[in-house]
Formats: C-alpha cells, sequence, structure tokens
C-alpha cells in the first residue's frame, strides 16, 4: 500500500508550512489544511503531498437538502486533512461491490469534501492540474476509491478527486423551482470553482485545468462542456466511457418525483409540500423508498433522477446546444473500451442467466424494455427494434445461445457508448472544437484471468491504468493483493502519459492526429497502439444516421 509517512525534515517552500511534526500545512480561502506525504512503490524518493476531506460546500442538509450547494464555511485554525471524508449517501455498501478493500466506508450527507494529491505545493511551479469526477450511474461511488498519486507523481501533476450527491438527493427534480434538479452537477460546479480559486498554493495553474472522469464521470463532463455555469472553470476535458448520450435527460421529471414520493408517504399534488415532505425524512428512509421506486419502475422505461433541462445549470438539451454552438470550445478527448457492455455491467444489471446464454427472444424482450431510454422511436417502436435484432443477430445460430449472448452486449455495448461517443465527437468538432478519440483494448492481467475468454476491454478497465493501480499495493477484500505484471505497469505508465500531455497541450501525443467528420480517425489504444479511421463505423452508422431515419419515415407515415 502507498505508505504514509511524517516529514521530519523542514520545508520551505513556498504555499507549503512545516507544521511543529513536520507534515505539509497549505493556506486556502476557506481555512489551513494539514495533510500527510505518500509514495508509490515504485518512486521512494518522490513524495506526493496528500491533502483528504477539504470541505468545498457547506453541508447540504436540512434546508439545504434538494438545493443548490452553498459555499464553504471558513474555519478557524488548521484542519485535519489526513483522512478522506465520508461518501455520500447512497443506496448499496460501496464497499460490497468493490474487489478491494476500502480505506473507509461511512456515508453522510454531509459529504461535500475533495481530495488533492501534489508532488509540490510551490505556487510557482504551475502544474496541470486534472479534476477527477467519479462515476457510478450518478447513484454510487465516490471520489477517493484509490489514491492518483501515481499519475501525480510519474507525471507532475496536480490531481483532485471529490464527491457530489447522487440519487434522489443529488437528481430529484419536480420541474420547477421547489427542486429544479441536477443538484449533484451543482455540487461539481462548485468543487471546480474551489479548485480554479485555492490550486495555485497546492502548486496548480488555475489556467490549466483539465476535467476528467469515467462513466458517469464522464458524461458528467460532457454536461459540463454545455453548461452555462461551468464555462471558464477548465480549459480542457476528458471523456472515459460515457457522455450525455449515455445518460440522456429526463423529459418527466415529476412524474418521478411523485411516484417517489408516494413510496416515502408524501402527498405528491403540491410540489412545495412533496420537497418539504421529503426534506423531512431520515437518511436512511430515503435511501429505503429509492430502492422502492427502482422496483416500481422495472419495465416502465423510465429511469429516476437524471440530468433534467433546469434554465439554470443546463438550459437546453445537450443535443440543441451543441447544434447551436453553445458550448465551451475546449480541447476534448473522448474514447471508450471495445467491449463496454461485456461482464461488469450485465452482472451488475443482473441480466438473466448471464454467462450461461440468451435465447433470441429473451434479447428482444430486454431491448424492448430499454429501448426507449436511449432511441426516441415516437410510434416507430417495433419497426426499430426489428431493425435492431436483423443488424446484431441475424447472423446467429438461433441454437447457439453463447453466439446471441456476445452479440447482445456488443448491441448494448455500442447503443450506450460507442454511437454516443461518434455523436458528441461529431458535434463538438461540428461546434468548432478540436477532438481526440481513442479505443481501448488493453485489459489488466488480473481482470483478464477473472473473466471468460471471450469478454474484451470492459467497461472500466481502462480506470486501473489510469489512476495507476500497478503502482499501488492494493488489497482484496478476500485476501492478499491485486498483482500486476510488467505489461500492466507498461500500460499504465503509457496511459498516464497521454493523459498527462493532453492537460499540458491538448494533444496526447505526436503521433495522434485530430478528429473530424471528414477524417474520423482514432487510436487504438494497446501496449503497442496505431492510428485507424471509422471506429465500428457500419454499427456507428447504424444507430446515428439509419435508426434515426426509421424513426423520421415513421412520423411521416402518421401524418
Amino acid at each position: 500500500m502507498a505508505r504514509f509517512v511524517t516529514i521530519l525534515v523542514s520545508l520551505s517552500i513556498l504555499g507549503l508550512v512545516a507544521s511543529e511534526d513536520g507534515s505539509p500545512t497549505v493556506s486556502t480561502a476557506s481555512g489551513k489544511v494539514r495533510g500527510t506525504v505518500q509514495y508509490t512503490n515504485d518512486l521512494p524518493d518522490k513524495p506526493v503531498y496528500t491533502f483528504k476531506g477539504i470541505p468545498y460546500a457547506a453541508p447540504p442538509v436540512g434546508d439545504l437538502r434538494f438545493r443548490a450547494p452553498e459555499p464553504v464555511i471558513p474555519w478557524e485554525g488548521v484542519m485535519d486533512a489526513t483522512k478522506s471524508g465520508p461518501f455520500c449517501p447512497q443506496p448499496v455498501d460501496l464497499q460490497h461491490t468493490m474487489p478491494f478493500r476500502l480505506s473507509q466506508t461511512t456515508t453522510s450527507e454531509d459529504c461535500l469534501t475533495l481530495n488533492i494529491e501534489t508532488p509540490t505545493t510551490n505556487a510557482d511551479d504551475g502544474l496541470p492540474v486534472l479534476v477527477w469526477i467519479h462515476g457510478g450511474s450518478l447513484e454510487r461511488g465516490g471520489g477517493y476509491l484509490l489514491p492518483f498519486a501515481p499519475l501525480a507523481a510519474h507525471q507532475d501533476v496536480v490531481v483532485v478527486t471529490f464527491n457530489y450527491r447522487l440519487g434522489l438527493l443529488g437528481f430529484l427534480s419536480t420541474g420547477d423551482e421547489n427542486a429544479p434538479g441536477n443538484f449533484g452537477f451543482l455540487d461539481q460546479v462548485l468543487a471546480m470553482r474551489w479548485v480554479k480559486e485555492n490550486i495555485r498554493n497546492f502548486g496548480g495553474d488555475p489556467d490549466l485545468i483539465t476535467i476528467f472522469g469515467e462513466s458517469a464521470g464522464g458524461y458528467s463532463v460532457s454536461y459540463h462542456v454545455v453548461s452555462p455555469l461551468s464555462r471558464g472553470l477548465f480549459r480542457r476535458a476528458i471523456s472515459q466511457s460515457g457522455v450525455f448520450g449515455t445518460n440522456p435527460v429526463q423529459l418527466n421529471p415529476l412524474r418521478i418525483a411523485r411516484i417517489q414520493a408516494e413510496e416515502l408517504g408524501c402527498d405528491g399534488d403540491d410540489t412545495a409540500a412533496l420537497v418539504d415532505c421529503l426534506r423531512e425524512k431520515p437518511t436512511e428512509q430515503l435511501l429505503a423508498g429509492y430502492d422502492l421506486l427502482q422496483l416500481r419502475l422495472v419495465g416502465s422505461n423510465l429511469k429516476p433522477f437524471r440530468p433534467v433541462v433546469d434554465g439554470y445549470f443546463l438550459t437546453s438539451t445537450p443535443e440543441y446546444l451543441i447544434r447551436k454552438r453553445q458550448v465551451s470550445l475546449v480541447d476534448y478527448l473522448m474514447g471508450v473500451n471495445d467491449h463496454e457492455y461485456g461482464f461488469m455491467m450485465p452482472r451488475a444489471s443482473h441480466l438473466p442467466n448471464f454467462g450461461k446464454g440468451m435465447t433470441h427472444e429473451l434479447c428482444a424482450a430486454l431491448l424492448r424494455m430499454g429501448l426507449q431510454d436511449y432511441v426516441d422511436y415516437k410510434g416507430s417502436g417495433q419497426a426499430i427494434l426489428t431493425a435492431i435484432l436483423e443488424r446484431y443477430l441475424d447472423h446467429a445460430d438461433p441454437d447457439d445461445i453463447m453466439a446471441i449472448q456476445y452479440r447482445y452486449t456488443q448491441l448494448m455495448g455500442d447503443l450506450m457508448f460507442v454511437a454516443p461517443t461518434l455523436r458528441a465527437a461529431d458535434g463538438h468538432t461540428g461546434a468548432g472544437g478540436r477532438v481526440h478519440l481513442y479505443e481501448n483494448h488493453y485489459v489488466p492481467s488480473f481482470l483478464r484471468a477473472a473473466r471468460p475468454g471471450w469478454v474484451g476491454c470492459d467497461h472500466t478497465d481502462d480506470w486501473w491504468m489510469v489512476v495507476g493501480a500497478p503502482f499501488t499495493d492494493i488489497q482484496l477484500t478476500s485476501d492478499g493483493n491485486i498483482s500486476f505484471t510488467a505489461a500492466d505497469r507498461q500500460m499504465s505508465l503509457k496511459m498516464m502519459e497521454l493523459l498527462a500531455n493532453f492537460a499540458r497541450t491538448g494533444n496526447p501525443a505526436e503521433e495522434w492526429p485530430v478528429y473530424s467528420t471528414d477524417h474520423p480517425v482514432y487510436m487504438n489504444l494497446n501496449l503497442t497502439s496505431s492510428v485507424d479511421v471509422g471506429l465500428k463505423s457500419d454499427r456507428v452508422t447504424f444507430w446515428n444516421k439509419v435508426v434515426p431515419k426509421l424513426t423520421r419515415l415513421a412520423e411521416r407515415d402518421e401524418l
């Protein structure tokens, strides 16, 4: 494990003060914080100064529940920033979803804290800053699952992670002023604003901030690119396995809010009374009600607590804002793994009999339940469903249930991740921004050994490499440590370098060309990478051209 030690020498660099016990102390606009020092397991002589659990907002409790976050209340003296703060409340025990032991597992509504890992606290260094937005479907997860110290140490960058409100507490919306919604996104904005104002004292350059995230973190990044509130808070953006099309806006949030209110014994007719009633409920009761809500919505084509067009954080749909070029024209790195729905997500969603094969009928039933979440088919659902099944399953032996299952995982990965990412890439370049695109093929060795051979590079496989996991001793929940190979370390170094290069210059590598709709180049990422053209082009064309055309034809026939 990255070992934490106390520095026993006097530190006199600008911005850093040595406490009596030698631990690093930094001044912020809110007050002083005292941190610790950690080292990666391969760089024993390069310290990474670490500050955890720094509040960036007032606790969103009591009357502040279901409201935009308020600025943090300054404190007197020196705050102990040696332990990460509690995670935000979520419907599952986060430890039960992780293969490794977390340093802490507590949750609390008083959770809006951030963590900083920096190889220097000299304000004159002006290092690139990478602000990580964690994933977890906007309903689970936390900022500090593993240290980003390897990225900070190997690439001389400052890394910031943070918590934000999740699920019901983060994204409830009544569609009016009583609960406008997007509270989790507003938390993210306030965290970025805190970083912009304070990161210089931690050795970072406030004008060289890159926001990056994976899955829900990736599509959070894409929403910030189109939000007027986030404009000017970052210079570059990185979306890994997730853009706004992965988690579209909620079109009827009040309906969801009323169902949730009913499950919790609140009157749903008056939105002010509804929100006041929910404010009075204990956290545990809200989480239990959220579980009941999800059961109510099974098979309904309704998804709980998503981003909404609130007229404040999000003034219209991302697609409209991009068409109107009302976006931040930042440099944008985005991409996917080559088998996004290969293993983790089907298991997490409790796909029936996953791993044992699927019939054509089961695929059709599952697709029918979830399709409307991603395709606005307006009465043409059966025609589109038939076209999708023909495109992916027509050449599969109907008796080969494992082949059908594999094709279904490809279908869902394309629908949820690949096609939306290509739409986002085309939209951002069309608006005048620069895009670098990739598809990652590298699978960490311990994951490859634990999964069936037909699974490719799955959802979140890249996270292990980006966080620098091979350079941290990670204890398994069962026994022993995760074992990484020399190839894992090589790939991790490569991916950390690509991200840091992009944060510094806007270009991940000299040999990596800029994406355009006329020349849709992308990088195949692996131990040996290569430039290619047309990422899954036939399948992407089907989702981004053919399916919308079928919808338009159906609309014309209905007139």
